[in-house]
């Protein structure tokens, strides 16, 4: 009897790092020293939250990216089978430390956060190659570019040659080659890298329906500004719109953009239809930022359905079964 292939919804490329978190009364200016009222240590790194958000929202998913041998690696590989993404690809480095975060978060939920990338720093393109029979079994591809920048272009023209829907969450900032950019499907960025690829100071939900319409003419269809607690403007083809998000008790935002790229990825995929999918994805991102912690704090499909407030979420529109 043949075997049957798994196919995935997403392959998620990127970074995996150990948060090392302090909550403070308020964020440190430069030069002064504060203390913390608690401090927690919890698995995160942009790709990892990305694809065990998409995960626990029932996505199918793998992850491709490396660990150092030690004891941080080993629990982060952990905690991708636990959320059922398989880390197959996921790579273990040698004598080399798994990447770290140190993040500082005050009362009202903002973050300062400075990274380590240890084995992400070498992650290669013969990696992204290695991952190539499942890349052929995926609907679409999401990646950051906490990794080289000529791997991450590679991994970009890799998918497009295969004709995979490629999301780029452009984080950090990264002056990619403007003729592979054009590869995207879907493009994704908050303030900072919207005003960075637009030229304008994006601050608002005006500034960023502006910005939209610049960076629209790099020669992408679907783009996304997220904007923290206003939620996120999106634009395809000729429609802009402005998605709220629901209001919260914030507790941190660790974590939340990521939430919200591997939710939107996931229900774009899935539906095709970017509307919807920023609409619910702006409240599984606001979901999450009730909790302390990145992946800590990601929420499940079930409880997604519970905050929204309907006896029966839309899983038809969104193609999800139960």
């Amino acid at each position: 009897m043949k075997k049957v292939e798994n196919k995935y919804d997403l392959i998620v490329y990127g970074s995996l790092n150990m948060d090392y978190v302090g909550y403070v009364d308020k964020l440190p200016e430069p030069g002064e020293t504060v203390a913390s009222n608690s401090f927690n240590i919890g698995p995160g790194g942009k790709a990892a939250n990305q694809v065990i958000t998409a995960a626990k929202l029932t996505a199918i998913t793998a992850m491709v990216g490396r660990v150092g041998d030690d004891h941080i690696g080993t629990v982060m590989k952990n905690e991708l089978a636990q959320a059922g993404v398989d880390d197959d690809d996921v790579l273990v480095s040698p004598g080399i430390q798994t990447g770290i975060a140190m993040v500082s978060v005050d009362q009202t939920g903002n973050n300062s956060i400075v990274t380590y990338k240890g084995a992400n720093a070498i992650l290669t393109e013969e990696d992204v190659t290695h991952s190539l029979d499942k890349l052929k079994r995926a609907e679409g591809v999401v990646l950051q570019l906490e990794m080289d920048k000529q791997v991450g272009e590679y991994t970009i023209q890799m998918a497009s040659d295969l004709g995979k829907k490629i999301i780029l969450n452009l984080a950090p900032i990264v002056d990619i080659d403007s003729e592979v950019l054009k590869l995207v499907d879907l493009l994704i960025v908050n303030e900072p890298e919207s005003s960075f690829l637009s030229g304008m100071d994006v601050n608002s939900v005006d500034s960023a329906k502006e910005a939209i319409e610049v960076i629209s003419k790099i020669g992408i269809d679907n783009i996304v500004i997220t904007l923290g607690g206003e939620g996120a403007v999106f634009k395809t083809g000729d429609i802009i719109k402005h998605y709220p998000a629901s209001k919260v008790n914030v507790v941190d935002t660790t974590g939340a953009g990521d939430c919200f790229v591997g939710a939107v990825s996931f229900f774009w995929i899935r539906s095709g239809d970017l509307d919807l999918s920023v609409k619910n994805a702006v409240n599984v991102a606001a979901l999450s930022v009730t909790k302390q912690g990145a992946i800590t704090s990601l929420p499940s499909l079930a409880e997604y359905q519970q905050f929204i407030g309907k006896e029966e979420f839309d899983f038809h529109q969104l193609n999800i079964s139960k």
